[in-house]
């Protein structure tokens, strides 16, 4: 299969966040967690005067339970401060970065962020101080423990601006934030929200989508191959990023096709994430190793 920088377009949906003990029955646990802070923050999810744009920065060390895995899902805390009326955010997007810093120099905003979430509307539910909320992602994101992760939050409109979720006061170099979503630089600020997130540690999200698919070799010299037993109905998008989120190719699988190629020959040693998506979503996440 040659690459091409043809994409399948993602419509922007509109979803809505819910607390973590409505999520009982998922099959995923909140196995990574920075937690617990009680400054409850405004400038996360809540303010348009100061943070439409925020960055923060999580070194390994203050993730518990940190493991290799697929990242689809997020958790914040409510906090104390306009939770009742929870919160209604307008053109959101959501992306992830790893790098090996452990904290942002300056106030100049990281680019190359991994987009893992695009919607046009995003409603968080009312909730109680200090239970948790989720945010399931459109795109998995290949978490490794080892980096520090940064998250990437952009909206443009707040009907709840006094909305807060809960963070550690007095953590200087992690966040960032601008009440501007193109502006390259910010303020930095002394808060850093609670976190946590799910992993997806299996093979891949192949096994849920497509029927019998098989990346092999694995690890990989020069060239990979992905099989599933069922053409595809649809025309799809292969990717393959590094672990800090850079795409590093990508190429268009046509509708019928029951197997894919990845031609390795350019690709640097090391861990990557291979994605396969059509315009219904995603079709398959997992991991490929380059020897």
């Amino acid at each position: 299969m040659g690459w091409t920088n043809e994409y399948v377009p993602k419509m922007k949906r509109t979803i809505f966040f819910l607390l973590a003990a409505c999520l009982s029955g998922s099959t995923y646990t909140q196995e990574v967690q920075k937690c617990c802070g009680t400054s409850s923050s405004t400038f996360l999810l809540g303010s348009t005067n100061y943070a439409r744009h925020t960055q923060c920065l999580y070194a390994p060390g203050e993730l518990s339970g940190a493991v290799v895995g697929n990242i689809v899902r997020l958790y914040y805390r409510y906090g104390t401060s306009g939770i009742a009326n929870g919160n209604t955010l307008g053109d959101v997007e959501i992306g992830l970065l790893q790098t090996s810093a452990t904290s942002l120099v300056g106030t100049t905003f990281l680019t190359g962020f991994q987009s893992v979430l695009d919607a046009s509307s995003v409603a968080i539910a009312p909730g109680q101080s200090g239970n948790w909320f989720s945010i399931d992602l459109d795109t998995p994101f290949l978490f490794d423990p080892t980096q520090s992760l940064v998250v990437d939050i952009r909206f443009e409109t707040s009907a709840n601006t006094s909305f807060g979720t809960y963070a550690v006061s007095g953590t200087s170099g992690r966040k960032i934030m601008s009440s501007s979503t193109t502006n390259p630089s910010g303020e930095t600020w002394d808060t850093l929200q609670d976190i946590g997130f799910d992993l997806d540690q299996g093979t891949g999200m192949a096994q849920r989508v497509l029927t019998a698919a098989m990346l092999h070799p694995n690890p990989a010299g020069t060239r990979s191959e992905l099989y599933w037993r069922n053409p595809l109905t649809h025309h799809a998008s292969l990717t393959l990023s590094d672990l800090s989120g850079r795409m590093v190719q990508a190429g268009l699988v046509p509708a019928g096709s029951d197997h894919a190629a990845v031609d390795l020959d350019d690709v640097a040693p090391g861990l990557y994430l291979l994605q396969l998506h059509d315009a219904t979503g995603l079709l398959y996440s997992g991991r490929l190793v380059r020897e």
